[in-house]
């Protein structure tokens, strides 16, 4: 499957000069040290070309009416963060450490077991023993110990794809934060009544977490096809068109499923906002929306099941049994059977009992509805008797 290069062309999303200066002396990125273009270009150019390839498409996908977003690379702080900087310009923060931690962590389960298999990719198996491992412990063993999975990513047909589609969706989150109002509201007077207590400034700040998924799910689905049709179809044979489009589909919601481990994988006190960490029911919301999207263009939707049931086999392969995982993504039901010791499954029992949980973001959505749209700068608000999302 041939990947889509970022093209060699000038850099115009990254902020300018000013603006990261105001970041910086400002306090507003809570990092050590903002880069400037030439500093990010020299040290980290491959990584900036690809955050300008999203960030041009974000423009056509998602056009911001009122204001600019720009981004720029930080050292030290929370991984990735929408600040804003002047009352209409906006920079979307990330440190490139957390970028290369998600290079290596889709690039080493790309050459293990079932995904290498699928992939059609040189199998490198590890050398540490991760039998009866959680899930996040071994996500994050790959993620920080880059010296003993580093030798994958040269491994004989490892996929950028899958790469650029966790990046992708985790930029295109923060994006939403901006086209949506979201960090408007927060600045707001309006904010004050929706946070009275700490349930609900909870509540509230899980609904907008919730919008920001759904919306990026779409802006992630809608560049990731658009640079299909454009940049990459019409490099392949008619005979193996039908193989290929497959095979890339299944890439890009792989590399969307592993956005949530990822940002699981990055969560701390430090890293990430206290009341809304990754969870299995924003999982479950960003399957519903983006079966939604894939039945609204007319794509087969079990892409997002079988993407979901690939990466859990992987870390099956590593683990030894889906049980050891202990994370929803791989059993969300406890199955009791017999007098042994409860199985952990993943069943539409699991999946429905935390989409019920949706219902009060629902309800909560339906009161921000009317105020977020006082602040929309792009796009449009979902309607307020529609779905949760």
């Amino acid at each position: 499957m041939p990947d889509e290069k970022p093209i060699e062309s000038p850099i115009l999303n990254y902020a300018p000069d000013h603006l990261v200066t105001k970041t910086m002396n400002g306090g507003r990125s809570g990092a050590v040290h903002v880069y400037t273009l030439d500093e990010a270009t020299s040290k980290f150019d491959y990584f900036v070309r690809r955050f300008e390839q999203v960030f041009s498409g974000l423009k056509w996908a998602l056009p911001i009416e009122r204001g600019s977003v720009f981004f720029a690379f930080v050292g030290g702080g929370v991984p990735f963060r929408a600040a804003p900087v002047e009352p209409d310009a906006f920079v979307i923060l990330a440190d490139p450490r957390a970028i290369d931690y998600a290079l290596v962590l889709t690039s080493r389960l790309q050459v293990l077991g079932p995904m290498a298999k699928r992939f059609r990719t040189e199998s490198v198996e590890p050398t540490k023993d991760y039998s009866g491992m959680y899930l996040l412990d071994i996500a994050k063993d790959l993620i920080f110990h880059e010296e003993l999975v580093r030798e994958s990513i040269e491994a004989n047909g490892v996929t950028t794809n899958v790469f650029f589609s966790l990046l992708c969706y985790v930029i295109c989150h923060e994006y939403a934060h901006i086209a949506h109002g979201h960090l408007d509201f927060r600045l707001s007077n309006d904010f004050r009544e929706f946070t009275a207590t700490q349930q609900d400034s909870e509540l509230t700040a899980r609904t907008l977490e919730m919008d920001a998924d759904a919306s990026a799910v779409t802006l992630t689905f809608t560049l990731l096809e658009q640079i299909f049709l454009a940049g990459i179809k019409p490099r392949i044979p008619a005979e193996r068109l039908e193989e290929f489009t497959a095979q890339y589909r299944l890439q890009y919601l792989v590399g969307i499923t592993l956005a949530h481990i990822f940002l699981d994988s990055l969560a701390g006190k430090d890293t990430v906002p206290r009341y809304h960490p990754m969870t299995y029911v924003r999982f479950v919301a960003f399957q519903i929306v983006l079966r939604k999207v894939g039945e609204s263009q007319g794509i087969d939707t079990d892409f997002v099941e079988e993407a979901r049931k690939l990466v859990v086999d992987t870390f099956v392969h590593l683990s030894g049994d889906v049980s050891n995982l202990h994370h929803p993504i791989a059993a969300n039901t406890l199955v009791h059977e017999g007098e042994g010791e409860p199985v952990g499954e993943y069943t539409s029992l699991g999946f429905h009992s935390a989409a019920a949980h949706l219902e009060d973001c629902g309800r909560r959505w339906t009161r921000l509805y009317p105020i977020l749209a006082k602040f929309l700068r792009g796009g449009r608000l979902a309607p307020p008797y529609a779905d949760p999302l």
